[in-house]
Parts: structure tokens; sequence; C-alpha cells
């Protein structure tokens, strides 16, 4: 049997097999099988196709990396454009965009490399339409952008999935699961005092995932899902904002029912909310400036590092220079993070947006 028969063998005998404490532990390995079996389909399908091919194989460039990812058609080249100084194709035809698009856009000192990449449609994790290089390269983001037509939100839905089923969780935080593997000594399980999971579930899932010797800690409340996410290790865990575009042409009504389900609007082609998704964007992504000063001059405001929020000082040390990470011992801070301006702060002291900082070796 391929695959997908297999999965389905095994999804027949989960629904036929009555649940109750004594299957608990066989309907955990079930499942666990179903879950490895689509992982190896879609790293099988990712290693065919990959990220590169002609005009997928791009390089990371700047601060951080944004994807937009929808279906064709619903204005993703428009709002490249519109970000940033890229030409990408704009057609009112589907899969005008063939290959991936690059454009910078550049935000309070920020590089932000954006990239338009061809439409997403269902079955895209078993390669319809050059599905799984547009998700290879979605796994490389640092931020995603679900981008629909406002009249067809329910497109959403499948976007998701199809993410899903590549091993995208986006909005999640990584569960906090240990795992060791030994070479002997069977699967010792340690759970704190919140974890509701049952040991006969959890020993299911480790069995059908081939997990027999090793020590596995769990640390919080999860689901199945989770704990085979964890046990697998190969999700990758994406923060993402739902774009509702060419809002322009719904009803005031059906603009406030989208932001009741928290979607943020736009309309590419008028450039209405771009400056809105350009915050939301900084904010999503966790960065902030610090403005690096030297002995006896002025700090350099127009331009700035560029590190993820609550950065240490050794750590931004570090991306300046490796060499500078070690001889730094101490350093001066103006701004939000020190108590009084130019106080002295260890390495470890947690810097704050716009933060003036003065390193001492």
């Amino acid at each position: 049997m391929d695959i997908n028969e297999q999965i389905a063998v095994l999804e027949e005998e989960i629904r036929t097999t009555p649940y109750h404490k004594g299957t608990e532990h066989h309907i955990g390995r079930l499942r666990a099988r179903i879950a490895k079996l689509r992982s190896e389909q879609a790293e099988e399908k990712i290693k065919k196709g990959g990220g590169g091919g002609l005009g997928f194989a791009v390089k990371k460039h700047g601060d951080a990396t944004v994807v937009l990812v929808g279906f064709p058609s619903v204005g993703k080249s428009t709002l490249l454009n519109g970000l940033t100084a890229a030409s990408s194709k704009v057609a009112p035809y589907p899969f005008a965009t063939l290959t991936v698009i690059p454009g910078m856009l550049e935000y309070r000192g920020a590089q932000i490399q954006i990239l338009d990449v061809p439409g997403l449609i269902g079955g895209a994790a078993k390669d319809k339409g050059q599905g799984k290089r547009v998700l290879a390269v979605a796994r490389t983001a640092d931020l995603l952008i679900l981008i629909v037509d406002s009249r067809n939100s329910d497109q959403i839905k499948i976007i998701e999935k199809e993410l899903f089923d590549s091993g995208v969780r986006i909005n999640q935080k990584k569960p906090t699961v240990f795992l060791k593997k030994t070479s002997r000594g069977g699967l010792k399980i340690n759970l704190s005092s919140s974890v509701k999971l049952s040991r006969a579930r959890i020993e299911g899932i480790a069995s059908g995932l081939g997990l027999t010797n090793a020590e596995l800690t769990i640390k919080e409340e999860i689901d199945e899902e989770e704990l085979i996410d964890a046990i697998l290790g190969n999700r990758v865990y994406l923060p993402a904002i739902f774009l509702a575009n060419k809002t322009d042409l719904l009803s005031e009504e059906e603009k406030e029912d989208l932001i009741k389900r928290n979607w943020i609007l736009i309309s590419a082609s008028h450039k209405k909310g771009l400056e809105t998704l350009k915050e939301i964007i900084w904010e999503k992504l966790d960065l902030m400036r610090i403005y690096l000063k030297s002995e006896g001059k002025k700090p350099d405001f127009d331009n700035p590092l560029i590190v993820k929020k609550d950065q240490t000082v050794w750590e931004t040390a570090k991306l300046i220079s490796n060499d500078l990470a070690i001889e730094v011992k101490e350093a001066k801070v103006w701004g939000s993070s020190a108590k009084f301006p130019g106080q002295k702060v260890s390495i470890n002291h947690k810097l704050k947006d716009e933060d003036i900082l003065f390193l001492v070796n």
C-alpha cells in the first residue's frame, strides 16, 4: 500500500475502535503512526521539490524575512509592490507569479525582506500547483502574512490546512517537552502535575513513533497533536498575520464583521491600510532598535542595530563581533531599560527599544 492507503486503513481502525481506558494506548499508537506517515510524506515531497528549482532558491537578506501566502489573484504582488520597491508582475489572472519575487521593506531602520510566492491552492501539501516549493519557502520565514480576498475569507481554512500538513504551526508556542534518547532502559516519562494526558496515551504515541528507549519530560498541559509534534521534532513555529485585501469592495458592515474576527483590513491597489500593516509586521517580528555609542561621540541614530526584543547586552555585542562579546565586561545604557541615564549594567542586562548602548571592555 502507498502512504495514503496506509493512512486510510489506520483512520478506519480508529473509527471502529471503542474508546475507553483500556484502548487509550492503542488509539494513541494509531494516531502517532498516522502523524509519522504524513510527516514522512511531507518531508519526501520537500526533498524532491525543496525550496530550490528555477526561481525558488532565494537567499535571505536583511534583518528578517516575511513570506506572503495566499490563493492566486488575491493581491500578493500588488501588496509587495506597495510595501517595497519591488516590481512583481501584477495581472488580473491566476498564477501571474511563477517564481519567488523578493522586495525589501525599510522600516524604523530595519531591512525586512518580503517574498511574494506563487499562489497556494488546496492540495498544495501534496504538490498541487507547485505547492511543495511554495511551502518549503514559507517554512524559512520569520513571519507569514496569510492574505485572502476579503470577499472569500474562508480561503484561510484551506491555507491553514496546507501549512499544517506541511509541518508549519502558526501562532503557536513550541510545547515545553524535552526528549533525551537513550540506548537502553525503555521509556521513562516525567510529567508535571498540570499534564492531563494519560500515561497510557503517551506511551501509545511514543510507541507509534518508534520511541522505545528515551526519557520524555512534559512540563505543561499539551494535547496529543502537540506531543506528536514535539517528538517528531520537525515542525516550525511561525507567527502569522491574517490579512484581508480588496476591502474597498466591502460594505461598512462587512468590514466590521472582519475586524471582529481579528482580520487586518487593507486595499493594496489603493494603498489603504499599508502603514498600519507595517507597524503590525514590526510588532509581530519582535524587533527593536539599539543605537550604539562610542567614546566621545554622539549615538548613531541613522543606523540602529536591529535585534530581537529582550536581547541582552552580551547577545547584542555578539551580533557585532564574537571577539567583542568575549572582551566586553559591562555597558552603559541610556533609555527605557535604564534606571537613570548612563547607568552601568552587566552583560546580562536586557535592553529595550531605542536604548543607547556604550560597551565597556
